[in-house]
């Protein structure tokens, strides 16, 4: 009983540590990284250019002095427009993380970069509940995809499965 008590806390404070919490005026900052599994549709728009629009989730992680710890999970909305001819691409989209705790918090992002190659741009986050609410937070956003799955439909239309992670570096989280 006494390890199962001391298993307990130790968790409770592992995932204490996780997330970050934020009091008034309080500013956090640390990095976090998901590692995302994003399933969408590939639409031609133009002669040259495609748009993709896709879900981005999976279990999101803050990284501590102790490494890595599990904060809960995140999902993104994503819509992306290719150039086939340069293979650069822009998006943007919106996320929602949800803690173990329950508490949820929201946002918007945008990025730049290369097919296939991934993105880099801004996360500012927007609202959220529970311990989040009011909170209010901006970071650097890197997308990089690892794998890519394309199925093509008989309508014309491609399915794209990837994975790959998701970065949000220097994560400045500011308490209502």
């Amino acid at each position: 009983m006494i390890m199962f008590s001391r298993a307990l806390a130790s968790a409770v404070i592992v995932l204490a540590a996780a997330i970050p919490a934020v009091a008034q005026d309080d500013v956090q900052t640390f990095n976090a990284f998901a590692v995302v599994t994003a399933n969408g549709t590939i639409v031609r728009s133009a002669e040259k250019q495609v748009m993709v629009v896709a879900t981005l989730a999976g279990p999101y992680f803050v990284e501590t002095d102790e490494g890595p710890q599990h904060g809960g999970r995140v999902s993104c909305a994503s819509s992306a427009r290719i150039d086939q001819r340069t293979r650069q691409t822009s998006a943007s989209g919106a996320c929602t993380f949800t803690a173990h705790d329950g508490a949820t918090a929201w946002g918007d992002w945008d990025c730049a970069g290369y097919e296939l190659i991934g993105c880099r741009g801004t996360f500012k986050l927007t609202g959220g509940t529970g311990r989040f609410a009011g909170a209010s937070g901006e970071s650097a956003l890197i997308w990089r995809p690892t794998a890519h799955e394309f199925r093509k439909q008989l309508d014309g239309t491609t399915l794209d499965n990837a994975t790959g992670i998701v970065l949000w570096r220097d994560f400045k989280l500011k308490g209502k």
